[in-house]
């Protein structure tokens, strides 16, 4: 009996070594895939930090499309800076392949001199795995990285599909940061009364992209021309928003999806939520 118990005891421990060694290297794996991307982050903001802005003025707003200051007016940034740095945070789901919808959190980073983000989100696939992501646009390169666990590689992308893409989602994304609307790689051309086109051009890549409003000044959509990777071509590419809120003093849109127009109809990717920002807070949450 004392063999066969100190048998047990023996397999028990191998076996707690096993976990103990395998949750290890899941931490280290974690700890050093967050810690690059809580780099890029930092990056992003120390250089955004360098460099400062004067206040909006009216004069600023003279020679825009119609529509594009009737929404600078009513956003509220006349009289405030444009923001070197911005930070949000963001709730929602994301569509994860034949696991559907799933519940993410996400933190996002920018810098509007140079134009750069860094995007940081959090889902589970199932009780015990964690993914943790990122999508980066720096130097005016796009990068997307997905690991399970932080270790497990499930979704990696970049080349010259993702700088125009990344470029796109930073031209979308100034709706969140309206004065943004404002810096020189960003330039409008009139429509008509309830939309403008903006073109972004920076490190060699250009990309186009169609805002409309309402009568309000309010932003209701963007459309553009973007690569689908997960379809293998250029399809319109839609971020419609239904809600509105106010951050230090900036109204902006709160809730929303992003969508692509595919032959079988539009496909509908993300549904979020912002539930915070902040402008010229130089610091990770």
């Amino acid at each position: 009996m004392a063999r066969i118990h100190n048998r047990t005891l023996m397999v028990y421990g191998g076996l707690t070594l096993v976990v103990l060694v395998g949750a290890s290297v899941i931490g280290l794996g974690r700890y050093t895939f967050e810690r690059r991307i809580n780099g890029q982050i930092d990056e992003v903001l120390e250089s955004g930090a360098a460099v400062t802005f004067d206040p909006v003025c009216q004069e600023d707003l003279v020679g825009l499309p119609g529509p594009v200051q009737r929404w600078l007016r009513w956003s509220g940034v006349v009289g405030k800076p444009i923001p070197s740095t911005v930070r949000l945070q963001q709730e929602g789901e994301l569509l994860v392949g034949d696991l559907g919808w799933l519940p993410f959190t996400a933190e996002e980073y920018y810098s509007t001199q140079p134009p750069a983000f860094v995007w940081k989100a959090n889902t589970r696939i199932a009780p015990g795995l964690p993914v943790i992501g990122k999508d980066s646009y720096l130097d005016g390169r796009g990068a997307l990285e997905m690991r399970v666990l932080g270790l497990v590689p499930v979704a990696r992308d970049a080349g010259p599909e993702m700088d125009e893409g990344d470029l796109l989602r930073y031209l979308n994304e100034i709706l969140w940061f309206p004065a943004g609307s404002l810096i020189p790689e960003i330039t409008w051309d009139p429509i008509d009364d309830g939309a403008a086109r903006a073109t972004m051009s920076y490190c060699g890549v250009s990309g186009t992209a169609t805002f409309f409003f309402d009568r309000e000044g309010r932003p209701t959509n963007m459309i553009a021309d973007r690569y689908d990777r997960d379809y293998g071509a250029v399809l319109p590419w839609s971020t419609p928003m239904n809600a509105y809120g106010e951050f230090d003093g900036v109204r902006v849109p709160t809730e929303g999806e992003a969508a692509y127009s595919r032959e079988n109809g539009d496909f509908s990717y993300i549904r979020l939520t912002i539930t915070d920002v902040n402008y010229d807070v130089p610091e990770r949450y």
